[in-house]
């Protein structure tokens, strides 16, 4: 049977676009340009990420935007806070936070005792008439008291959201809370 040749001469074929990018999907291509990634991703080479990861994690630690700080280390806006998630609860990521928590005085113990106290929180509510106060009286703060005993359960394991929400993000301003508190009392 013989081959039906082109309507295109061969030189308008080997020039065209759609040639050109099938040429650069091939595995000699690959092996040439060393499976560098296209300068509008992020690197990906070693020290890149330690330092993407480092910069995530000081972010949180220090309570800002960690999808802005993921975009400042070169990640995509459309992905960042994806990616920003994924990295901090890499395990690599988890050590090195718990590590500096420890650094901090934030221990088990520590993160124990503060939510026995939070379990046992008051507050005062104060009364008052034509703008003087008139009385004044010390109450269990239910809403505190509750939020602690749902993070006390969750971090047991004992409670779990349905949806699968990352619980470390709805941790992490907690433990900066907390990590505040505790340097201005060192203060």
């Amino acid at each position: 049977m013989p081959i039906k040749k082109s309507p295109l001469p061969k030189s308008e074929v080997q020039g065209s676009k759609t040639a050109k990018s099938a040429a650069s999907l091939t595995p000699a291509t690959k092996k040439r340009d060393g499976g560098r990634q296209p300068k509008h991703h992020a690197p990906k080479d070693r020290m890149s990420t330690m330092l993407r990861r480092a910069k995530i994690l000081q972010a949180a630690i220090e309570g800002k935007n960690i999808t802005k700080a993921a975009i400042e280390t070169g990640l995509s806006p459309k992905s960042a806070a994806d990616q920003a998630s994924k990295i901090l609860r890499d395990p690599i990521t988890q050590r090195a936070f718990v590590m500096i928590l420890a650094e901090k005085g934030l221990t088990d113990e520590f993160l124990a005792e503060k939510i026995r106290s939070l379990l046992d929180a008051k507050q005062t509510l104060f009364f008052q008439k034509d703008g003087e106060v008139t009385d004044s009286r010390e109450v269990e703060a239910l809403e505190t008291q509750r939020k602690t005993a749902e993070l006390a359960a969750k971090l047991m394991g004992h409670l779990w959201e349905q949806d699968k929400v990352d619980m470390d993000t709805h941790i992490m301003p907690i433990v900066v809370a907390v990590l505040q508190q505790q340097s201005d009392g060192k203060e």
